[in-house]
């Protein structure tokens, strides 16, 4: 299937070739162009292996279609793809060299970058958004509505914590004095459980625990979406919460064959979109979410993505910028060089 692929995107390349002749008003293609074109097709490697380490959650969903096609022999390259359970283990991956490529938090790739003394780009942002915050009722609507609440946040010292700060702080409440943050729930699981149960009204839970909880409870709903508030507060900009990082010895081994490999990213990331149903059947096969029925509902709110070039710099920059003000250790202690932490393509 590999060969057929190749040979389909030969002939296609070919054609598009044969239609960019002199027209009316156009500027003739060179052959010098052409023959660009052509070299450009011949030097990718598709007998080129990709290591990679997925984390199991809403950063991993966008692989589903393109770990399938794998398993069928459909795929472009030769893809070892490992889903785990914890950042630590992708971050032993990447250091350890048994991956050259990773989807990770937002954050953890600033602080790879910093350890690994530039040693790991971002090639992609996958994941915007995925926070919210639940209420058992209906007395939020804003997050004015907030002051003098407690809320309930889970990850102490990490992005929930971070995001809800800025969030309110933007809003003119403080936390402390006009709101209470509670994190005797510390962990997502821990925190699903306890508003499913009605021990607490409010809580700030990323996808899919905030689905899981939801269909434990019906009387609890989404009061907030966290996605938005960011970008009615950061002048329009997207909340990035997930990204793609590699190795940048790989990137300069094998950039054709990794911006081959983005694009048959991206095309896996629109088909989840595109087809829930048929995606969420291929994330619980893989790992990614245990069960199908969980990934379909919670799909349409994961905001899984495709960010590439200055829009994955801005994006991503400006949740740094948050982030180092809230605590400089949470992007590796000092700001990266937008200049080298990203890779756009050659």
């Amino acid at each position: 299937m590999k060969k057929l692929l190749l040979i389909t995107l030969s002939l296609l390349l070919i054609l598009s070739l044969a239609s960019c002749g002199t027209s009316v008003g156009d500027e003739k293609t060179t052959d010098t162009d052409t023959s660009a074109k052509s070299t450009n097709e011949a030097q990718i490697d598709y007998d080129t292996e990709f290591n990679i380490t997925v984390i199991s959650g809403t950063t991993g969903m966008g692989f589903a279609k393109l770990m399938n096609d794998n398993k069928n022999g459909e795929a472009l390259f030769n893809y070892n793809i490992e889903v785990v359970s914890g950042a630590d283990v992708v971050t032993s991956a990447i250091l350890g060299g048994d991956a050259n490529i990773a989807a990770v938090p937002t954050n953890l790739a600033a602080v790879l970058y910093q350890k690994t003394n530039g040693e790991v780009q971002v090639i992609a942002a996958n994941t915007l958004g995925v926070l919210y915050l639940i209420e058992n009722g209906e007395s939020i609507s804003s997050i004015n509505d907030l002051k003098g609440k407690t809320i309930y946040c889970c990850q102490q010292g990490a992005n929930p914590e971070y995001i809800t700060n800025y969030l309110l702080a933007e809003n003119g409440l403080v936390v402390g004095e006009d709101v209470t943050l509670d994190f005797t729930y510390n962990t997502p699981d821990e925190l699903t459980t306890a508003i499913a149960s009605g021990l607490v009204n409010l809580a700030v839970l990323p996808e899919p625990k905030v689905t899981a909880a939801l269909t434990q409870n019906q009387s609890l709903r989404r009061a907030l979406n966290f996605s938005d508030e960011w970008e009615n507060v950061a002048d329009g900009l997207s909340l990035v919460q997930g990204c793609l990082i590699a190795k940048k010895s790989f990137i300069d081994a094998h950039s054709a064959e990794l911006d081959a490999f983005l694009a048959e990213y991206e095309e896996s990331i629109n088909f989840v979109n595109e087809n829930p149903q048929e995606a969420s059947e291929m994330i619980a096969e893989f790992g990614v979410i245990p069960k199908a029925a969980l990934a379909f509902k919670a799909i349409p709110n994961c905001n899984i993505a495709f960010l590439a070039g200055e829009d994955m710099i801005t994006n991503m920059m400006s949740f740094y910028d948050v982030l180092y003000a809230a605590n400089p250790a949470s992007v590796g202690g000092a700001m990266p060089d937008r200049a080298k932490l990203f890779y756009v393509g050659k």
